[in-house]
């Protein structure tokens, strides 16, 4: 007779042959992928691996292009389970053809069952042996014997269960992301695909209510009134300063803190006014002492929701990952089934076997040896899924055995964390003493708390649930106590924490969001869509994820809550239960699922301006060259838009909001991301080398701020008014002008780079200015030819010819209303060079074009 076995995973299979077949087996391959052939009570055994599920469902053909199809016909459409692993399903096939019978030995778990069943329905296509169930929670060879010696029947309910949850997923999932992509599509461009999952979408819900929280929050003043009490006498407190602490009394220490009793003071004058009633004060009265012996229990067997939340908080280790070292130590045989809902171990779990086991181990040998000594109770939760027993390891072993047999870098961490809350649930209650304290200074009223751990019990085996004793002195009721320091501290008021794994874990577990398999992998699905991030222990939703979350939650909030889902849930657990019929179960859920479609549907132009108009945002953000600012009329960005008539600044909360301003005609645009116009401009902008445009205000050089805004960087005072000398550059020439623009100007060196400095001129206080001109030396100097030392400068050899300054006085200048025919001076004669009437020139034509003032930067 020959028994075909079908396990979830080729190293499953494995183990399973090499328990029965006790080391006697030979690996042979079927279509490419391995069997394992032994013998096993006098009958010829062929245990195959599968692949997790090897058929999916899915739409037919013409239901797959997205703008061909409206998302609602989704909702109608009978989806058709498919292979998609075409290798194993031949593989099935060819096995099953040589069975006189079946066992199904996926894992014992709602898709294990369900995996089971896939592989029972291609076997069914060409045969029609016994098919029967191997159920185990863990690999070992007593567990695996006894489940392959007791087979039971498949269980329909529970493969359907799967099979209902399946296809509701992918009826909401793709009618809800086809329908919001390709709505967003029509407002916004983006290639983006706005996924939306049943259970995915509440999954990112929470996080986005709780930054919602985080962001919506205001910090409040308050103040905390606090003292540094001493423990010691009056004397022993005076040569405190002199000794060391705790030569008086051993080494007990004397120092501690006490809050005043009003906590938190949110009025800052109530805060004074008892701060005012303790002035002076040296000395406290302890009024009361409270001492209090408490035990804290250890913690309740490890379901799988808690083992992921203890993995994440402890080891830092996402609950995907978690999950997946969790899966591999139990394939390798030492620990139990990772996926269980129980926290309640059976009455006739043999302890003491695996605890004496753990006594040969040294690294666990001391606490194993401890529990032995005494009758084992364990601390037992309250829920029996009777699917599972709890996670626990299966047999002691090393790191290195462990992280030999696994290879992921964590398993060593998770297979010590599982062994030891195994241990510690076995072991006795930590015990504390607390000790409070009520205090009086002048009448006003100060606690003070502190804890011992007098017995460690539990806490002794572990060291991640971390008890810092916070001690106090000993001290007697009516004993007096000094007063080191008084203090009124002003602090503000914290906003929410974000959410960490484990706490996301909790709610998702509270409000019946995915399963205890499921609900890491819910995680996982918003991180790869780019709505969430982990750092650190800490999660956080991302801009993509909080404006998706936004828009549905103001238009179909149904969507984001957890009661649509948690509803969902409770159907197909009615299915597994026997409960409901599953095509019962199909037509309720798929009902639910068209009451939220029909709310998406219903709000879609609300929904898709949110969404659309927040991606635009996005894109206009990340587009520096082009984003100008913040729309004050709608809250959406300010954008330069370039169209074939022209170019204009836009709101990209167009159409919806039509707020633009106009852009000069010609030259390039730069935005000053320093400057901030005065008279409330959206942004300045740079037009070309030429002048500077204030968005929504106009050219600057018409604006009779222009001087304030942009001053010139002077370089010393006009000799022929009371202007100042500040270089103006063209693209031709360069020299100095008057800020006053009294006529006066002064030629600079023609070439090189001309660097305004802040050390002055000692002779007439005007600004040095440095040369870097080819390869040639820098040199820093005075430029003005009316001074002594100017003129050492220009009358340098190789200066040139038109630099020469005669020492004259210079002739009188005309008035300043004659800004268009300067008249000569000892600086600038009317024998000067051509670059120095071109400078003249230049000048006049600025006045003449309005521009007050054309500062350009060497």
């Amino acid at each position: 007779m020959t028994v075909v076995a079908f396990a979830e995973k080729n190293k499953a299979a494995s183990q399973i042959a090499s328990i029965l077949g006790e080391g006697e087996v030979e690996r042979i391959t079927v279509e490419g992928l391995p069997v394992y052939e032994f013998k096993w009570k006098g009958e010829e055994w062929l245990v195959m691996g599968l692949s997790g599920h090897i058929m999916n469902y899915d739409f037919p053909e013409q239901y797959n292009k997205w703008r061909e199809v409206n998302p609602g016909v989704l909702l109608e459409v009978d989806p058709q389970k498919l292979v998609t692993r075409t290798d194993y399903a031949a593989a099935v096939k060819n096995l099953a053809k040589r069975a006189n019978k079946i066992v199904l030995a996926c894992d014992y778990d709602r898709e294990g069952e369900n995996i089971g069943f896939e592989a029972k329905t291609l076997a069914e296509e060409v045969t029609n042996v016994p098919i029967e169930r191997a159920r185990f929670s863990s690999l070992s060879p007593k567990e695996v014997k006894k489940a392959f010696e007791s087979l039971i029947d498949p269980d329909y309910n529970m493969a359907m269960a799967a099979e209902a949850r399946q296809i509701l997923d992918l009826k909401m999932g793709a009618a809800f992301t086809r329908f919001v992509t390709l709505s967003v599509r029509e407002r916004a461009r983006t290639k983006d695909i706005l996924s939306i999952g049943p259970c995915q979408t509440p999954t990112c819900g929470f996080v986005y209510e709780r930054e919602k929280a985080i962001r919506a929050f205001q910090a409040k003043d308050f103040w905390k009134i606090t003292a540094i009490f001493s423990a010691g006498s009056g004397k022993e407190r005076e040569k405190e300063g002199e000794k060391e602490e705790g030569k008086e009394r051993g080494t007990e220490r004397r120092d501690f803190e006490g809050t005043h009793r009003a906590g938190n003071i949110h009025d800052k004058e109530k805060a004074a006014e008892i701060f005012k009633r303790l002035k002076g004060a040296k000395e406290g009265l302890v009024a009361k002492k409270t001492v209090k012996e408490t035990k804290t229990s250890p913690p309740n067997p490890l379901n799988t929701t808690e083992f992921l939340k203890r993995a994440s908080k402890f080891l830092g280790i996402s609950p995907e990952l978690a999950l997946e070292v969790a899966e591999q130590l139990y394939l390798a045989g030492f620990t139990s089934y990772p996926r269980t809902e129980t926290n309640k171990y059976a009455d006739d779990f043999d302890f003491k076997s695996l605890v004496f086991d753990f006594a040969r181990q040294k690294e666990y040998k001391p606490f194993a040896e401890s529990i032995l000594i005494a009758p084992i109770v364990p601390k037992n939760g309250e829920k029996d899924a009777h699917d599972h027993p709890p996670i626990h390891p299966i047999r002691a072993a090393s790191r290195g055995e462990v992280s030999s047999a696994v290879n992921i870098p964590q398993a060593p961490a998770v297979y010590d964390l599982i062994a030891r809350h195994f241990l510690a649930n076995l072991m006795p209650a930590a015990i504390f003493e607390k000790t409070h304290l009520h205090l009086l200074v002048n009448e006003e009223p100060f606690d003070s708390s502190g804890t011992v751990l007098k017995d460690s019990g539990w806490l002794e085996v572990y060291p991640f649930e971390n008890k810092k004793d916070k001690l106090l002195p000993f001290v007697e009721e009516g004993q007096k106590v000094g007063i080191k320091k008084l203090s009124n501290t002003k602090s503000k008021t914290s906003p929410p924490k974000k959410l960490t794994e484990a706490e996301l874990l909790t709610l998702m577990d509270k409000n019946g969001i995915g399963t205890k398999a499921t609900a890491p992998t819910h995680i996982e699905t918003n991180k790869k869509r780019g709505y969430l991030e982990t750092k650190g222990k800490t999660i956080s939703i991302l801009d993509t994820g909080f404006t998706l979350m936004d828009g549905l939650s103001l238009t179909v909030p149904i969507l984001v809550k957890p009661e649509i889902r948690a509803k969902i849930e409770a159907l197909i657990q009615e299915v597994e239960d026997g409960k409901k019929e599953f095509e019962a179960a199909l037509d309720e859920g798929t009902a639910l699922i068209k009451e939220m479609y029909a709310q998406l549907e219903a709000n879609k132009k609300e929904l898709t301006s949110n969404i659309a108009g927040t991606i635009k945002d996005e894109a206009a953000l990340e587009d520096k060259k082009n984003y100008i600012g913040t729309c004050k009329v709608c809250g959406h960005v300010l954008r330069i838009v370039q169209t074939d008539s022209g170019r204009f600044v836009g709101c990209t909360g167009y159409p919806d909001c039509r707020n633009s301003y106009p852009l000069p005609k010609a030259g390039a645009l730069t935005v000053l991301r320093s400057k901030e116009c005065k008279k409330g401009g959206a942004a300045v902008l740079k037009v070309g080398n030429k002048y500077n445009w204030a968005v929504g205000i106009g050219p600057c050089f018409t604006c009779d701020l222009e001087k304030e805004c942009y001053p010139p960087e002077t370089v010393g005072p006009c000799p022929e008014c009371d202007g100042n000398m500040f270089l103006i550059n063209f693209k031709d020439t360069r020299f100095l002008g008057c800020t006053k623009r009294c006529g006066y100007t002064h030629s600079v060196p023609k070439t090189g780079k001309l660097t305004l400095l802040d050390k002055t001129c000692e002779t007439c206080g005007w600004k040095l200015f440095r040369l870097k001109d080819g390869d040639r030396p820098e040199e820093e100097f005075c430029i003005n030819r009316r001074c002594t030392e100017g003129r050492k400068y220009w009358k340098k050899p190789g200066k040139g010819a038109e630099t020469r300054i005669k020492e004259k006085a210079s002739v009188s200048r005309p008035a300043a209303s004659s800004v268009a025919k300067p008249a000569s001076s000892s600086a600038t004669s009317s024998a000067a060079s051509p670059e120095v009437t071109q400078a003249k020139r230049k000048t006049s034509e600025l006045s003449a074009a309005g521009l007050k003032k054309s500062k350009l930067k060497t």
